[in-house]
């Protein structure tokens, strides 16, 4: 999560946030401030701004300043993007990343929320743990740090959510019985937040019909305590392998449907037409158009996708299916 004044925005979930509430932003706005933030600073041309945010269309310059009038009007603040005359727009607001003020772990977090990619392999992976039990915590943290396992340790569900904690690279260790939100709960904010942490359950005093829920949910384990320090860290070594796929997955999930938004409407018909083994002659039938028009029409698509290949494009496509399809699941 980046935070700039007393405004927070998540790039890769596409979300903003004015002092804790959400703000509805256009898909076209949205573009624009992600590559203002981005900038860190810096001017940013009016040509840049629309091969950013308009790749491959020919707008007026009215369209921009309809853009930057929105976001200045959803924060509440007319001098959050400065006007460089002649020059472009600039973020005047600090950026910075938002997070957590107090972990309660000694060792660092190895990867950057900004690009959301960990520093190395799964051992870059942070282990996070959510119980209420004081002694469950401390133990568990000094089994990590002498294993020089990266981890955070939280003593409640509201706690993990406060730390924004939002990078895909994680796994969850989780009690089950936590005492205001409890930890299926937890598992289903999770979900509902997109986040492909995998998670294993903790319990001292565990049901047949709470461990049916929470694996068909989607967790990964379930362990009772008190339970064998070398089967945890055995569990953990696949679960941080699990974890650190899932987040790749997820972030490549992320790329193609960032790339799938900068898509008109026609564009999108005409994607959908070109993966599905169309010619120009057909699809120019389709859609009531010339074949020079759906040319161009591919052309745009090919590099908003920034596909080099019908393979690749078709790839993305399939990944956008497979998200479609999860999504009616859940």
């Amino acid at each position: 999560m980046i935070r700039f004044g007393n405004a927070q925005v998540s790039l890769e979930r596409r979300e903003a946030f004015l002092d804790g509430k959400p703000i509805v932003l256009g898909g076209r706005a949205f573009e624009v401030l992600a590559t203002l933030i981005r900038a860190k600073g810096r001017v940013v041309g009016k040509d840049e701004l629309f091969s950013q945010v308009w790749a491959g269309t020919v707008v007026e310059d009215n369209n921009l300043q309809v853009q930057i009038s929105l976001l200045r009007k959803a924060f509440g603040d007319r001098g959050l993007i400065q006007t460089v005359p002649r020059r472009g727009y600039r973020l005047a607001s600090e950026v910075a990343l938002d997070l957590p003020a107090r972990p309660l772990s000694n060792a660092s977090l190895a990867f950057d929320l900004d690009t959301a990619e960990p520093a190395a392999d799964c051992a870059a992976v942070p282990v996070l743990v959510v119980d209420d039990d004081p002694s469950v915590l401390n133990a568990l943290g000094r089994l990590f740090r002498s294993h020089d396992i990266v981890h955070r340790l939280y003593a409640s569900a509201e706690a993990l959510l406060e730390a924004h904690a939002d990078t895909p690279y994680a796994c969850l260790l989780l009690d089950m019985n936590l005492p205001e939100a409890s930890g299926l709960e937890l598992q289903a904010m999770v979900r509902r937040l997109d986040l492909p942490w995998p998670i294993v359950f903790m319990t001292g005093h565990g049901t047949i019909p709470m461990t049916v829920q929470a694996m068909r949910a989607g967790a990964v384990e379930f362990l009772t305590k008190p339970f064998d320090e070398t089967q945890l860290l055995t569990l953990l070594t696949a679960l941080r392998a699990r974890a650190l796929t899932a987040g790749r997955a997820w972030r490549h999930t992320r790329q193609v449907r960032e790339k799938y938004a900068r898509l008109t409407q026609r564009e999108r018909q005409v994607f959908a037409l070109v993966v599905g083994g169309l010619s120009h002659k057909q699809i120019a039938k389709e859609i009531g158009t010339s074949e020079v028009t759906t040319k161009v029409h591919k052309k745009n698509i090919m590099n908003k996708m920034q596909s080099r290949s019908l393979v690749e494009l078709v790839a993305m496509h399939n990944v956008l299916e497979a998200r479609a399809e999860g999504q009616g699941a859940a």
